[in-house]
Parts: structure tokens; C-alpha cells; sequence
């Protein structure tokens, strides 16, 4: 997930009963509802958690597409949610990022043995961290021991994201910073999620392509696929209509705070597109149309994903491969491919089976950090729309 990831803090079920109960006045009640689809259900339910809006998109193996909507897109002026709308999709950048990779590897511009010091000189250095001893492949799996963002002490409040919502960062500096904080262990010892690992990717394909690695994408992916509603936020803090405003409640019983306006723009999480788009992707990559088979085979090669409260959002089970999530659910066989990305205001997961015949993506407008039982009732409410979407659960 993205870099204002889910606080795994301790959590009440009073905190949990205070944001169901101030969201309640933009939900209709189940018994003033039409008698819904599973789908339909599926959606509402994540709304029934505290969620503002939510738009989910599931394609069967047909071809055939349905959308469904939830809740509002503006709880001052109850919009209705557009299943068309725009959002930010932040850590399923990377699993765009890691396509571009792996095709330049297919390619032979550059080798997933390649190390982060062959490409970028003297960047990725600090007190215990070489880039020499970290290769492509590691950053992409995030096994490279690089720390995620170094968190300043009021991160995660609404003091801090006001300070920094339209800041502007270079990504040498960001790396810098974040680095300073030293390594969470050796190269290839483990898996520990690290937003700078893809912001060291985005620069090695700059330094490869010689393009912005936004350019890489659209010219690599978005074209090709025609997904004409993908690009990069760039430095706008703005995302074009049609969108839902973002919401998010930074402490237990406090009250959603519209977040939709701030800048984010790196390689780690700085893609906006629709639940059509990234339907339309995940279906194509896991199909096997956007890699030759050996960098598909590379792409799959998982390890187990490891750290606090993963087994409470994922309790089927979760490994990692290069940019994209291999999870685990009861009716699924050998489960899922998944793309994930949080930040702040938004949530996306985008599904698919094996043969990426079937797919599944859903956006939600809020992003439920204020404990950690409504952080991990958002992601449970998410995953059950899914697995009855794509695993024939009725």
C-alpha cells in the first residue's frame, strides 16, 4: 500500500461504533433499500463499514462488464457515486512501474540482476545501505531492505497532512530522507514494504527510456490497452471531474475530513484512472498480454509478504511477487492476483484469476484509519466482494 498506509494502532470497539454512527446520515438503512444483488450487497456492506462511495467493477470471462455504486460522491451534497469516476489508485502505480520493468528486461535494456548502483550511481547510499548489493528484481519484490518513508512525529494526523498536502518533492531528496533512516535488513533477507524501492524504479526506467517513467507507462500500457482515462496526477493537486471527494477520519470519532485536494506524483503511487481502466489492465497483465511468458514466470515468483496486521487484513494467506499480490481466500483454489493501493481518502483493489479471465476492481472514497478494527473491516468488507465476485460463492 501506498505511503499513508493503514496504522495498525490499538484499537476500541467504541471507535469503531462512532464512525458507523456519523456516517449513518448519508446511508440508506438495509430495510429502505431495493432488495440487491450479491454485488450490489457486496458494495453497500463496504459503505455499511463507514465508507463515503464506493464503485465496483466485475468482468467475467465473457468479456462482459457490470458496474455497480454505493453511497455518495459528496456527503455535503449527496451526488451520487459516477461508476465512471476518476480516482487516485496509488500503490497500483506499481504494479504499472513493474511492468514497464519487466518489459524493458524482456527487451534486454536492462536485467532484473542489474543493481540499483549500476543505474544510479552514488543514489541509493546511506549508513548500512549499499545500492551496489541491491539488484532491480529485490525492488521490485520489496525484499531489498530498503525502510519505507521515515515518519515525522505528528505523521498521520490531520496537522500533518494539512502542512504537506501541496508539497512538491524531489525524488532524490525524498530517497535521502528515507534512506537516513537505515535498512530493515539485508538484501534479499525479507520481504518489508518500501515506497522508496519503486521511486528508485521510477528513476531507473528514466535513466533506461530516457523518458519520465509516466511516459513509460502511457506508451507502453495505457495506449496500447486504450485505457484512455489513466495518466499521471503530476503536480495538480486537482483530479478531474468526474470524481468522488475523498474522506478520511484521522482519529477515533472525529469527523471525515474532505482530502480529495493534495499532490502526490511519484513512481510509487502517482497514477489516476477508473475501475474500468484498471479492470481493463489487471485482465490484460495476469492474461499474459503486456509480458513474453519469462517475465510473467518472474512476475509470479512469489514470497510471503510479512509484517504486523497483514494476517488480519489477508487471513487467507499472502505472498508478493514483482509488483503485484498473490492472496488466499476460502473459495479460490489457489487464489488471486491483486494490485492494491491506499492513501490517503482512497482505496483500490483490483482482482484477478489465474488466466486473468476474470477481474474484479473496486474504488472506495474513504480510507477508514482512525483504529484498527475499522481499517481491517474496510479491507475484510473489500475482500468479500471480491471472493464472491471471482470465486463463485453464492
Amino acid at each position: 500500500m501506498h505511503r499513508k498506509r493503514i496504522a495498525l494502532a490499538a484499537f476500541t470497539a467504541a471507535a469503531v461504533a462512532a464512525a458507523v454512527s456519523a456516517a449513518s446520515y448519508w446511508q440508506a438503512s438495509a430495510e429502505e433499500r431495493p432488495s440487491p444483488d450479491r454485488l450490489q450487497r457486496d458494495a453497500d456492506a463496504i459503505v455499511d463499514v463507514g465508507v463515503t462511495g464506493v464503485q465496483a467493477r466485475v468482468t467475467d470471462g465473457d468479456g462482459d462488464t457490470r458496474a455497480v455504486v454505493s453511497g455518495v460522491a459528496d456527503i455535503e451534497t449527496g451526488e451520487a457515486v459516477d461508476d465512471e469516476g476518476l480516482m487516485r489508485i496509488a500503490s497500483v502505480t506499481k504494479t504499472f512501474v513493474a511492468t514497464v520493468v519487466l518489459q524493458l528486461a524482456g527487451e534486454g535494456a536492462l536485467s532484473l540482476d542489474d543493481t540499483a548502483e549500476d543505474w544510479l550511481p552514488g543514489v541509493v547510499q546511506a549508513e548500512g545501505i549499499d545500492g551496489g548489493e541491491i539488484t532491480i528484481r529485490q525492488l521490485l519484490q520489496h525484499t531489498g531492505g530498503l525502510p519505507d518513508y521515515a515518519d515525522e512525529p505528528d505523521w498521520g494526523t490531520e496537522a500533518h497532512f494539512q502542512r504537506t498536502r501541496y508539497d512538491i518533492a524531489d525524488p532524490e531528496e525524498v530517497l535521502a530522507a528515507a534512506l537516513a533512516a537505515g535498512p530493515v535488513g539485508e538484501p534479499g533477507e525479507q520481504w518489508s514494504y518500501s515506497n522508496p524501492g519503486y521511486i528508485v524504479l521510477g528513476m531507473i526506467i528514466e535513466e533506461a527510456t530516457g523518458h519520465h517513467w509516466a511516459k513509460a507507462v502511457h506508451d507502453r500500457i495505457a495506449r496500447p490497452l486504450g485505457l484512455e482515462d489513466t495518466f499521471w496526477a503530476g503536480f495538480t493537486a486537482k483530479t478531474p471531474e468526474p470524481r468522488a471527494e475523498l474522506y478520511q477520519r484521522f482519529e477515533p470519532g472525529g469527523d471525515l475530513v474532505n482530502v480529495t485536494e493534495y499532490i502526490d506524483h511519484d513512481a510509487s503511487g502517482g497514477l489516476v484512472s477508473t475501475t474500468e481502466d484498471v479492470d481493463r489492465f489487471m485482465r490484460a497483465l495476469i492474461g499474459g498480454d503486456l509480458l513474453e511468458p519469462a517475465q510473467m514466470e518472474e512476475m509470479q515468483r512469489t514470497v510471503p509478504v510479512t509484517g504486523e496486521g497483514y494476517d488480519l487484513i489477508w487471513p487467507g494467506g499472502a505472498s508478493y511477487g514483482l509488483g503485484v499480490f498473490r492472496l488466499g481466500f476460502d473459495d479460490c483454489g489457489e487464489g488471486l492476483w491483486v494490485a492494491g493501493g491506499d492513501i490517503t481518502g482512497a482505496m483500490t483493489r483490483a482482482a484477478a484469476t489465474g488466466d486473468g479471465a476474470h477481474s474484479a476492481t473496486v474504488f472506495s472514497s474513504t480510507e477508514l484509519r482512525d483504529s484498527l478494527e475499522s481499517g481491517v473491516a474496510q479491507n475484510l468488507a473489500t475482500n468479500d466482494l471480491i471472493e464472491h465476485a471471482l470465486c463463485g460463492r453464492n
